[in-house]
């Protein structure tokens, strides 16, 4: 019966979508009162949700954006982005929280393996990897094509800022949906979600760099 049911929900991108978001947002809210474990339990869901889709529908992993990486064309882009974004990030940012001085934490490089290969892998493997060609094939309308901005990038950053929303409950998470709009660009350009889920990272800890330099 549970098989059954889950085949049907797995033959439809929208219903595939509506299903794996849903589950983890309802594990994201209980794990909210299990501080101590809920990095763990985000992590892992991200993770194992789209692992579990590909063995229902038994198809490689891997194609949730980790196959074929073009290592040049990765790196390019995400310096592209890098040097596009952070700049104007910084000084934007600088000024509205007035900041005097940059003042790099003492446990960047612990924050900064974490932020890359923690959170900005699993979140970018779930939403960029396995969210955002599901709704693309549902919705298959392009915005502005020559720089790989859809309505499948759109509606995952409309999901991701949610998600972030609901699981932390802060007005700035709502605002992850503008950075979340150049990671399912990053991802379209490139294929895979190696240059989002660095860019990913870079944007978590320049945040967390101007926060600690209050």
């Amino acid at each position: 019966m549970i098989n059954l049911l889950l085949n049907k929900i797995y033959k439809n991108p929208l219903k595939e979508v509506f299903f794996a978001y849903t589950l983890s947002l309802i594990i994201f809210f209980f794990a909210r009162f299990i501080p101590f474990i809920i990095g763990t339990v985000i992590f892992a869901t991200l993770l194992y949700i789209p692992v579990i889709s590909a063995h229902i529908k038994k198809i490689d992993f891997f194609n949730f954006g980790l196959s074929n990486i073009d290592l040049k064309k990765s790196f390019l882009w995400f310096i592209i982005a890098s040097i596009t974004i952070f700049p104007t990030f910084f000084l934007v940012g600088s000024i509205y929280l007035s900041v005097d001085k940059i003042v790099i934490p003492k446990n960047m490089f612990e924050y900064t393996l974490q932020q890359i290969f923690i959170i900005g892998f699993s979140e970018e493997f779930f939403y960029r990897g396995y969210i955002q060609p599901l709704v693309k094939k549902s919705v298959q309308k392009e915005i502005i094509k020559t720089i790989g901005l859809d309505y499948g990038v759109v509606i995952t950053s409309l999901l991701f800022s949610i998600g972030h929303f609901l699981t932390y409950f802060t007005f700035f998470s709502i605002l992850t949906f503008f950075p979340s709009l150049i990671f399912g660009i990053l991802k379209n350009k490139t294929g895979t979600i190696y240059s989002s889920m660095f860019f990913h990272g870079l944007s978590n800890i320049s945040l967390y760099i101007l926060i600690n330099s209050l």
